[in-house]
C-alpha cells in the first residue's frame, strides 16, 4: 500500500487513483500532512515494466491477431484502462528522498 513517509497516512485506493494515477507528475502532496512525496524507485520500475508490456501488446500482439479494427481498438482501450485503474494505483509506494 502507498503510505506517506512523513505522517504514515495510508493512501486509499481513491486517493491513489485520483491523486497519483490520473495526474502524472514526479511529486505529489500527501492529503493528510500536505508534504511533498515522490514514488519510490521500485514503483517507477514497476510502472516502466507495465508501460512496456501494454505497449508491446497494443503495437505487436493485437495487430498480429488480425482482428477487425473496432475490436483491436477496444482491446487497446481496455488494456490502457486496466493499467490506469488497476495496476498503477495498486503498485505505488512512496519514499522520502533527501537531495543535496
Amino acid at each position: 500500500m502507498g503510505k506517506c513517509p512523513y505522517c504514515n497516512h495510508v493512501w486509499t485506493y481513491k486517493e491513489k487513483l485520483l491523486g497519483y494515477a490520473i495526474k502524472p507528475r514526479t511529486r505529489i502532496k500527501c492529503p493528510e500532512c500536505r508534504e511533498y512525496i515522490e514514488p519510490s524507485t521500485l514503483s517507477i520500475f514497476y510502472d516502466y515494466i507495465a508501460v512496456i508490456g501494454v505497449a508491446l501488446m497494443v503495437f505487436l500482439l493485437i495487430p498480429v491477431m488480425h482482428l477487425p479494427a473496432v475490436i483491436s481498438i477496444l482491446m487497446s482501450i481496455a488494456l490502457l484502462v486496466i493499467y490506469l485503474v488497476v495496476f498503477l494505483p495498486l503498485t505505488v509506494r512512496f519514499k522520502k528522498y533527501h537531495y543535496k
